[in-house]
């Protein structure tokens, strides 16, 4: 049978030269993944760093260009008072020196909101809001307004907005009191820093994954060359084998040496004790079939010498031998009352008279045809040669269901051969047959035997009363 079934389950699977190329490719993205992640948190931090310190220093010029005592007034005064306006342009110069500023403003927060004090944008009719406008904070800045109003710091914030990815930060002024006055506040536009660090990441990842396909194509070669290559060599080879004869062991092994693998390495280690183990097989194999050869001889030998040991040289029925071993065993049933049978005893009718007249030849012929009736009468059931002329049927089955009907039948076939009188003396069979089967109080063979033994003589003597002598 060839080993195609065997291997039908594995063709369905990814073979091992494509799963370990997907697994070093795998390998390899994850890899790359995690370093561009890596990469790209690392520049996102350093930047948010670098633009956290630029606000820090341009929030503390800004303060250094008002007099937070006097926030109110420039609330309620503002583009009114001369020094409002100084203000708003020493923050314009300096806004004109942090060119990644994108709005510069000053607001006093309230629990309501940001009240705009300065916005640099406020006077250019733009989107800004002009000074006393309450500003409603986003989003990002509802969770610190606890914090901003009561003058606390808090951290930069980045996001996107309406004007791209900005940075926030935002620094108390306490006035002379120490009381909180005002934030001055930078937003940073970290768009085109940002677009940066993601054209940088993206040309990383594909720089990356140029080498990783480089690297894998070569790890690929390698591996059909020295790995994969060789397994599917074995494989296919495998897929040729047939194991039915010894020759096909033989051509088994031939496949295997004729694929010559000299990788050098493990695989050829296997390769080699895979021969090996199937040269060994063989030899097994032989081994085992010479060793069954043996013993099925030797079986038969026994059993022929058994056979013989049991069986009458002349009849070929069940000898002496044979006859004690049922009996042994019959014995050992009847306790259990798992045993009916029946017993019919046959003595051959003067036997001597045919060996002393016609001789030892026409006697055994004689015997054999009085055993021949015996046996075709009592077909299901064992008979014994247990002396000379005496024969002994253990019915059992359909001989004990019918044995009154068969014992009848054999009486009449020796009475119709005994006159036929054409027939040689020897051809004219007669015996003496007697029958006894199982009682209630029998607990041995030897009993049932007795009575049928008696049965017999009785039949002898009737045939001698009618006939004057044996023959």
């Amino acid at each position: 049978m060839n080993n195609t079934e065997n291997t039908s389950s594995v063709k369905t699977r990814l073979s091992v030269s494509i799963r370990l190329p997907l697994l070093i490719i795998t390998s390899f993205l994850l890899i790359i993944i995690t370093v561009i992640v890596m990469v790209y948190l690392r520049f996102e931090k350093r930047t948010v760093e670098e633009y956290t310190a630029m606000g820090k220093s341009a929030t503390q010029l800004m303060t250094n260009t008002f007099d937070a005592d006097k926030m109110p007034l420039y609330l309620e005064k503002n583009f009114e008072l001369e020094e409002y306006n100084d203000i708003r342009e020493e923050l314009i110069m300096l806004k004109k020196n942090y060119p990644d500023v994108m709005y510069m403003y000053i607001y006093h927060f309230i629990p309501e909101g940001g009240e705009v004090i300065f916005d640099l944008d406020s006077d250019f009719n733009l989107d800004a809001d002009p000074p006393g406008t309450l500003y409603d904070p986003d989003p990002a800045v509802l969770e610190y307004m606890d914090d901003l109003c009561s003058g606390k710091e808090v951290p930069a914030m980045t996001g996107d907005t309406e004007d791209g990815y900005m940075l926030t930060y935002m620094r108390p002024v306490f006035n002379s009191k120490g009381e909180y006055a005002c934030h001055v506040c930078v937003d940073f536009s970290m768009e085109d820093l940002h677009k940066q660090d993601l054209r940088f990441v993206l040309g990383l990842l594909l720089a990356l994954i140029a080498v990783m396909i480089i690297i894998t194509a070569l790890d690929i070669m390698y591996m059909k060359r020295n790995i994969t290559g060789p397994i599917d060599r074995i494989k296919n080879a495998t897929d040729k084998f047939s194991y039915e004869k010894e020759s096909d062991h033989q051509d088994n092994i031939r496949i295997m040496e004729e694929l010559g693998i000299n990788t050098g390495d493990e695989i050829e280690v296997i390769y080699k004790l895979f021969i090996e183990f199937m040269k060994n097989n063989l030899n097994y194999m032989r081994n085992l079939n010479q060793a069954e050869n043996d013993i099925r001889s030797k079986e038969a030998q026994i059993g022929q010498i058994s056979e013989e040991a049991y069986r009458d040289i002349l009849t070929g029925v069940g000898n002496k031998t044979a006859y004690s071993k049922r009996v042994k065993e019959i014995n050992a049933a009847i306790p259990d009352g798992k045993c009916d049978f029946a017993i019919v005893m046959m003595d051959i009718n003067d036997l001597k008279k045919i060996n002393d007249v016609h001789g030892h030849k026409a006697g055994d012929q004689y015997i054999k045809g009085c055993c021949h009736l015996l046996c075709e009468t009592f077909k299901h059931s064992p008979v014994f040669r247990i002396g000379g002329d005496e024969f002994v049927a253990i019915l059992q089955g359909p001989d004990f269901e019918n044995k009154q009907s068969l014992l009848e039948r054999l009486r009449n076939d020796l009475n119709e051969s005994y006159s036929n009188e054409d027939l040689d003396p020897w051809l004219r069979y007669s015996a003496a047959v007697g029958m006894a089967d199982l009682a209630s109080d029998d607990n041995t063979f030897e009993l049932v035997f007795k009575r049928a033994d008696q049965a017999m003589y009785e039949d002898k003597k009737r045939f001698k009363e009618q006939h004057g002598s044996y023959r």
